[in-house]
C-alpha cells in the first residue's frame, strides 16, 4: 500500500520547502505617477510623498487662513502648556489613515499627513506608503519635519493618531519625536463649546454645522479606509487610495480652519453677536472651567439679559451667576438668580435661599418658607435616587432646626 506521502504526491502536493513564495510586485512607477507622488529616500530606504501648497489668502470654507490669531487662552483651554503670541509656524497639524480603527500593535499608519503654515501660505504633506516594509522611512521622514516645531494640533490625536504613531516608533526602535511638545486635541475644546448644541461633533459635522465646508464626490468614508489600503495591497492598483488622500487633505485643512476659528473666538469674546446663544453660553461654560470668572460672569450677564438659551441651559445659567454672586458676597443679585432659578423647579436654589436667610439675614420664617418650597418641589419629583432621599433627610433636619429657633425667638421676646 502506497504511504501517505506518496499519495499525497500523486495529487501534486509539494512540501513547503520547495515551494517558491510568491514575490509580490508593487508597480512603483504607476503609484507614483497614478498619486501625483514622489518618492523620498533615507537612511531606511524610501517613501512617497504628495506635496500640496495653499496661498496666505487661502479660503477653507468660511475660513480664511491669512488669519491673525493669539495662542494663550487657547492654550489654557486646551490644557496645554502655554504658547504664547501668535506664531502658527511653531504647531504643526497631524492625522493619520490606518489599517484598523481600533489602534494596537497590528495596526499601521500608511498614511500620515502634516500641515503648517509658512511665511509663504499653508503647506500639506502627505506620505504613502507603497509597501508596508517602507514603514521605518516614512517614520523618519516624519521625525525629522516634527523635530522642527515646538506643538501638535489633532482631532482625537490624543485617544488614536499619537499613541498608534508611538507605538509605530518604539516598534522601529526609533525615538518618538511627539513626547515633549505641547498638544492640543481639539476634539475635547469642540465637545465643551459645541456639546449644548451639536448632538455630533466629529470632524466632518463641524465642517458642515461651524465651518461651512463641503466635501467633494472624492470624498470617502473613514471606516472603507483600512479596507481600501488591504485591496491595494492585494491588487496593486492605486488608484482607489485617491480617494483616500483626499479625505486625509480635508481632515488637515478643515483642522486648521478649526483651529483658527477656535483660536479667535476665545480672542473676540467680547463680539457676542458673532456666536450662536448657546455657543457663546458655552464658551462661558468654558471660561468659568478655567478660572477666568470675571470673563465668564460678563458673558452669563450677558445671555441672561438676552434670554434666547432653551430652559435646561438657562436653569444652568442662573445657577452659575448665583454661585458667582455669592462667591463675590453680592447676595441681592444672587437672591435674585436663586429665585429666577426656583421657577424652573430648581431644588438647589430653594435650599440656597433657604440657607441665606438662616444665616445671613437670621430671618427664620423666611428659612423654613424656603426649606418648605424645597421638600414641596423634592416631593414633585416621580422617582427617587438614593442622593434623594438624603437631601429629603437633610431637608426635614433643617426644618426642624428652624422650627426650634423660631420657638427660642418667641419665648426670648
Amino acid at each position: 500500500m502506497d504511504s501517505l506521502s506518496d499519495r499525497l504526491k500523486a495529487l501534486g502536493f509539494k512540501p513547503a520547502s520547495k515551494i517558491e513564495k510568491p514575490s509580490i510586485l508593487f508597480p512603483k512607477v504607476d503609484f507614483a505617477t497614478i498619486l501625483q507622488a514622489s518618492e523620498v529616500s533615507n537612511n531606511f530606504g524610501s517613501t512617497y510623498l504628495i506635496e500640496k501648497k495653499y496661498p496666505l489668502d487661502y479660503q477653507h470654507g468660511a475660513i480664511n487662513f491669512n488669519t491673525a490669531v493669539e495662542l494663550t487662552t487657547i492654550s489654557a483651554a486646551a490644557h496645554v502648556q502655554t504658547i504664547q503670541g501668535t506664531n502658527l509656524s511653531n504647531l504643526m497639524f497631524v492625522d493619520t489613515e490606518t489599517t484598523g480603527l481600533s489602534g494596537g500593535t497590528g495596526t499601521l499608519a500608511f498614511l500620515v499627513g502634516l500641515g503648517y503654515f509658512t511665511n509663504n501660505g499653508f503647506l500639506l504633506r502627505q506620505f504613502i506608503l507603497s509597501d508596508p516594509a517602507e514603514e521605518p522611512s516614512l517614520l523618519l521622514e516624519i521625525s525629522k519635519i516634527s523635530n522642527q516645531f515646538s506643538g501638535i494640533i489633532t482631532f482625537n490625536g490624543k485617544g488614536f493618531d499619537i499613541p498608534l504613531l508611538r507605538t509605530r516608533f518604539i516598534l522601529n526602535r526609533m525615538p518618538n519625536p511627539f513626547e515633549s511638545m505641547a498638544h492640543f486635541d481639539l476634539l475635547f475644546l469642540s465637545r465643551k463649546i459645541w456639546k449644548n448644541r451639536l448632538q455630533n461633533r466629529a470632524l466632518q459635522d463641524l465642517e458642515q454645522e461651524i465651518l461651512d465646508i463641503p466635501r467633494t464626490e472624492d470624498e470617502v468614508p473613514g471606516w472603507m479606509i483600512p479596507q481600501i489600503y488591504f485591496d491595494y495591497l492585494r491588487s496593486g492598483d492605486p488608484a482607489p487610495l485617491k480617494g483616500v488622500l483626499y479625505h486625509n487633505g480635508m481632515d488637515i485643512l478643515s483642522l486648521a480652519a478649526l483651529f483658527l476659528h477656535l483660536s479667535t473666538s476665545f480672542e473676540n469674546i467680547q463680539y457676542s453677536q458673532q456666536f450662536n446663544p448657546i455657543d457663546f453660553f458655552s464658551l462661558g461654560q468654558l471660561y468659568y472651567d478655567l478660572g477666568f470668572t470675571e470673563i465668564a460672569q460678563n458673558i452669563f450677564t450677558e445671555c441672561e439679559q438676552h434670554d434666547q438659551l432653551p430652559p435646561h441651559l438657562k436653569l444652568i445659567l442662573l445657577r452659575k451667576l448665583g454661585d458667582i454672586f455669592k462667591i463675590q458676597k453680592d447676595f441681592q443679585k444672587a437672591l435674585l438668580m436663586w429665585q429666577k432659578a426656583v421657577g424652573f423647579e430648581d431644588i438647589s436654589s430653594a435650599i440656597e435661599i433657604a440657607k441665606y436667610f438662616e444665616h445671613i439675614e437670621r430671618n427664620y420664617d423666611s428659612a423654613q418658607i424656603w426649606t418648605e418650597t424645597a421638600i414641596s418641589l423634592l416631593s414633585k419629583k416621580r422617582y427617587y435616587t438614593y442622593q434623594d432621599r438624603k437631601l429629603e433627610k437633610e431637608l426635614y433636619k433643617r426644618e426642624d432646626r428652624l422650627s426650634q429657633k423660631l420657638e427660642r425667638e418667641h419665648t426670648d421676646v
